[in-house]
């Protein structure tokens, strides 16, 4: 028998969205950007590629001091990762012994399990309300870190800020503070670090600045906590041409302002035509909504959607079997998901 780890072998591993290979398909499953970013990123892109040969600036100091002015921080409290994936593990391996506690919630980004159990450490798990919401402060001393995305997947709303708030107060660790989805929102966390000393703020650039495909991240708090997970950030672990781009996209913050609103805008049309179709559909603060068909099995929409080339997300999670999460598409892509529905509803 190879010699695999107990907790690596016992670990099932992390199932992203589909990805499809065949042409035609509208994807509306995995909280991807449906626009592009504005083609004035790539003027200069050819010299970076013609100095592919080298390494890339190992603390990605360019798009750290581009991160800072846009969040309003010091550069040396901002570690940059392999998408804010990267800085999730970062933080299990930095502040985590095997052996030792994790918590988080039963409904959230399902990434934390994985990560947490590959590393060896135990798992503690809160339960939501029965809207999914964080109904009071999560406290348990036992944890070495607390993971809190907000707004909080497969909902998609930010938890009760007091709540948060005593939950940083109250922890004897650290809490990181996930927000993948946040520039979708009408809040932030970031006042967060000036109030608390064991809060990072995480952020991704997948989501909201069109770079899924780049795999950039940050990590946002004190220069000490910064300090020690540097160490075990991998060396070189954002390549030369991510950080050109991330640096780029920073710098348009005019263009993604308006591409967040769009995505808004699209989101308040998708939820009113769902309910008037008979969905249930939660409120969202994120660029997906969660939702449940009351004349359909949530699992035979999903099937019967991906037959017609139209992905959304199903999770087999017993909470949310009834339920489908669905990315919020350009208009024209919507549309291709409202008239499918329609045409299913009436069949």
């Amino acid at each position: 028998m190879l010699p695999i780890r107990d907790c690596v072998r016992q670990t099932p591993g992390y199932t992203p969205g589909e990805q499809p290979q065949t042409p035609g398909f509208t994807k509306l499953n995995t909280n991807e950007n449906p626009y592009p970013p504005p083609q004035s990123i790539f003027t200069g892109l050819q010299t970076e590629l013609e100095k592919v040969r080298l390494y890339p600036d190992p603390v990605s100091g360019a798009l750290r001091r581009a991160a800072g002015r846009v969040y309003g921080v010091e550069s040396d409290r901002i570690i940059a990762g392999n998408g804010s994936d990267d800085i999730l593990n970062i933080a299990v391996r930095t502040f985590v012994n095997p052996g030792e506690s994790v918590a988080f919630l039963d409904l959230t980004y399902s990434l934390y399990e994985t990560i947490t159990k590959v590393h060896g450490a135990n798992i503690i798990q809160f339960s939501t309300d029965d809207k999914f919401e964080l109904d009071k402060p999560l406290i348990c001393p036992d944890a070495k870190l607390i993971f809190l995305a907000s707004p909080n997947p497969p909902l998609g709303k930010n938890l009760n800020r007091a709540y948060l708030e005593e939950t940083c107060k109250q922890a004897q660790g650290i809490v990181l503070i996930d927000e993948a989805y946040v520039d979708f929102s009408d809040d932030d966390h970031l006042d967060f670090l000036d109030k608390f000393n064991n809060v990072i703020i995480s952020k991704t650039m997948s989501k909201s600045y069109s770079l899924a495909g780049m795999r950039v991240g940050f990590g946002i708090s004190s220069q000490e906590i910064i300090e020690e997970m540097n160490k075990v950030r991998d060396s070189y672990n954002l390549d030369r041409i991510a950080q050109f781009l991330a640096t780029q996209c920073l710098e348009n913050q005019d263009y993604f302002q308006g591409v967040w609103q769009k995505v808004r805008n699209t989101r308040t049309r998708l939820i009113k035509e769902l309910r008037a179709l008979g969905f249930i559909v939660f409120d969202s603060d994120s660029n997906f909504v969660l939702t449940s068909p009351q004349w359909m099995e949530a699992s035979d929409l999903y099937n019967k959607l991906k037959e017609r080339q139209v992905l959304v997300r199903y999770f087999k999670h017993p909470r949310i079997s009834d339920y489908v999460r669905i990315s919020i598409g350009t208009d024209e892509e919507i549309d291709r998901l409202l008239d499918t529905i329609k045409t299913l509803h009436e069949s």
